[in-house]
């Protein structure tokens, strides 16, 4: 009689667990699949972005070279030996060098002013609003353009005597409205934080950003950074610009996943995903949020999605 093999007794053992059914979870129970396709569409989403950005760039490379072969077809004419021709190569790659660095020192500098500007512009409509509520005064219409004619009539006539009381009419409702409701302040980053929700709710999200990303680079440590990035989130997603807001939801995730907010941006993340017309990947996003956090308000709502 034979004895069997140690090995062959083995296999029947190897093989139930080679195809036992279900997924493999590692130690936080979640599924390793549904975790490498979640990551794979973020993946995705930063490839399109440094794709959209590549063709930028490609763009203005074609540009610059279409410019310098026009430039450089009549010089080449005229050159009668190949030294010159590789000086004036040299030269023109100096003096592209040298434009594109002057460039890009404008566009810096532009960004900074107009995101500065940005700042004052959004600070300015908040006091704005503000003075009209503590007045109780309703915004004014837009001016009507008058004629030459209607002007000449309306000087002929002493407008310009009305004119200048209503002025100071205004300009004493405008005092009055500073003694009784003071500007926020803007080094707050209470009222930095209010000021941005304010724009959001105004359906003003371009402001909104403005405001919430120098909340961000000026008081990072903040109790509220969390909230922060996640309103920065919400402003793109706002403004249509939903793969810019799956990476800002992203980072709130990353950086604060034990927040009340973590759940809420993974949420907004497959919202994102359906703008698209992705609902499959949406649903990865809900099932996530069921399965991470259980018990949280955003899991509630995503299970209705379901």
């Amino acid at each position: 009689m034979r004895i069997p093999s140690p090995l062959l007794l083995l296999l029947p053992a190897a093989g139930a667990i080679l195809f036992a059914p279900g997924c493999v979870l590692d130690r936080t129970g979640q599924s390793a699949s549904e975790n490498w396709h979640r990551e794979m569409l973020l993946q995705r989403t930063r490839t399109d972005n440094l794709e959209a950005q590549f063709a930028e760039v490609e763009a203005r490379v074609d540009q610059l070279e279409e410019l310098t072969r026009a430039r450089g077809q009549q010089e080449i004419l005229r050159m009668e030996t190949l030294d010159q021709l590789r000086n004036e190569v040299a030269n023109i790659r100096g003096e592209v060098e040298v434009l594109s660095h002057e460039l890009r020192q404008k566009v810096e500098t532009g960004e900074a002013r107009s995101e500065d500007a940005a700042f004052r512009l959004a600070w300015l409509e908040a006091r704005a609003d503000q003075i009209e509520a503590s007045l109780g005064l309703e915004p004014p219409p837009p001016p009507e353009v008058a004629g030459p004619e209607v002007a000449a009539d309306a000087g002929d006539t002493g407008g310009g005597d009305d004119t200048g009381a209503a002025a100071d009419g205004a300009a004493d409702e405008g005092a009055a409205g500073d003694d009784a409701s003071p500007s926020p302040a803007i080094d707050d980053p209470e009222a930095a934080l209010k000021l941005a929700e304010d724009h959001l709710q105004a359906g003003r999200p371009k402001a909104a950003e403005v405001v919430l990303a120098r909340f961000i680079d000026t008081w990072p440590d903040h109790p509220r950074i969390a909230e922060a990035r996640y309103r920065y989130a919400e402003a793109a997603f706002n403004d249509g610009r939903y793969q810019v807001a799956v990476l800002r939801f992203q980072e709130v995730i990353d950086r604060h996943k034990d927040s009340p907010w973590a759940p809420w941006a993974m949420l907004r993340q497959g919202e994102c995903f359906e703008k698209q017309g992705q609902p499959d990947n949406a649903r990865l996003f809900y099932e996530d949020v069921v399965r991470i956090w259980p018990r949280s308000k955003a899991a509630k709502e995503a299970r209705g999605r379901l």
